[in-house]
């Protein structure tokens, strides 16, 4: 793969991840309530769901169950069930959160994991991106995996860079602004805009 491919390969990626979705939202979210240490294990959890369907793409999984009309609207339909499930669940349940100096709110770290994986594979943004970008920067005439391997690592990396400037910046609101009132707020806000991203989902699909 061609230096310059590869750098205009990564500068694509780069605007699609910096573009609000989910995975940003949540990020945001946890990182609001948690703190940025904490929240590591959704920014891995984000990454490993996002590495999942760009091996799937790369093995050419994801390229047959698009063209299946049934199996598509099966994926589809899962996403939006969960989007649609997070979404209810952040606008009813209420997380309390501990601000102050040597105060933690505890979230099990495999919860945050399993939450942004499973986000990640609901959201089939990630996957129609290297759908459509992997045939336009791979070498048909050299070795598919390695170059679809650094597509990947590269995809990856940097959705970490970003969600990680994302629960920085979160940090640092919470420490300065950050109340349970307000807190509150922005969860019935996330919940609606996933919500959204899960109707806008769904009228994609029927």
């Amino acid at each position: 793969m061609a230096w310059a491919l590869w750098l205009s390969y990564a500068t694509i990626s780069a605007a699609n991840i910096v573009t609000p979705g989910p995975a940003n939202l949540n990020t945001l979210r946890r990182a609001l309530q948690l703190g940025f240490v904490p929240v590591l294990p959704t920014i891995l959890g984000n990454a490993l769901g996002l590495a999942v369907g760009g091996l799937l793409c790369a093995g050419g999984v994801a390229a047959f169950v698009v063209t299946s009309e049934i199996l598509w609207a099966i994926f589809r339909w899962l996403g939006v069930a969960y989007l649609g499930g997070l979404g209810l669940k952040l606008m009813i349940r209420r997380e309390p959160i501990a601000l102050g100096k040597g105060l933690v709110q505890f979230v099990p770290p495999r919860l945050l994991f399993r939450e942004a994986f499973l986000l990640a594979l609901a959201n089939p943004k990630a996957l129609l991106f290297y759908l459509a970008l992997f045939p336009q920067v791979l070498d048909p005439a050299r070795s598919l995996w390695p170059q679809s391997t650094v597509l990947v690592l590269t995809y990856c990396g940097l959705s970490i860079l970003s969600l990680c400037t994302y629960a920085l910046l979160a940090d640092k609101v919470r420490e300065r602004f950050l109340t349970q009132t307000r807190y509150d707020a922005f969860r019935v806000c996330s919940g609606l805009v996933l919500l959204g991203f899960a109707a806008m989902l769904a009228v994609q699909v029927s």
